[in-house]
C-alpha cells in the first residue's frame, strides 16, 4: 500500500508540473487559449490532489483492516503493559 501511495503521487506530482509548463509555455507565445489553459491548470491543481486522496481510500476500503501476524503467523498477544479502556458510563 505504501508503495503504491508513492507511485501514486509521483504521477500526479509529474502531471502537475507538465501542466504547468504547457501553460507557461502557452502563456509566452501569447497563445489564443492560454487563458483556457490557466483556468485547466488551476482546476487541476485542486482536483488531481483529491482525485488521488480519493482513489486511495477506496482503495483501503477495499483492502479492509488486515490483522497483524507475526513472522511464524501466529496472531501477537495484545501488549500487557497498555491498560484496557473499560466502561466509564
Amino acid at each position: 500500500m505504501k508503495k503504491f501511495r508513492r507511485i501514486g503521487a509521483i504521477v500526479v506530482i509529474a502531471l502537475l508540473l507538465s501542466m504547468y509548463i504547457i501553460c507557461f509555455i502557452a502563456a509566452v507565445q501569447g497563445s489564443e487559449n492560454a487563458k483556457t489553459v490557466f483556468k485547466a491548470a488551476l482546476g487541476l491543481t485542486v482536483a488531481l490532489p483529491i482525485v488521488l486522496y480519493a482513489f486511495l481510500l477506496m482503495l483501503r476500503l477495499a483492502q479492509g483492516k488486515k490483522q497483524e501476524t507475526t513472522p511464524d503467523g501466529d496472531v501477537p498477544e495484545p501488549d500487557e503493559d497498555v491498560p484496557e479502556e473499560e466502561d466509564q458510563g
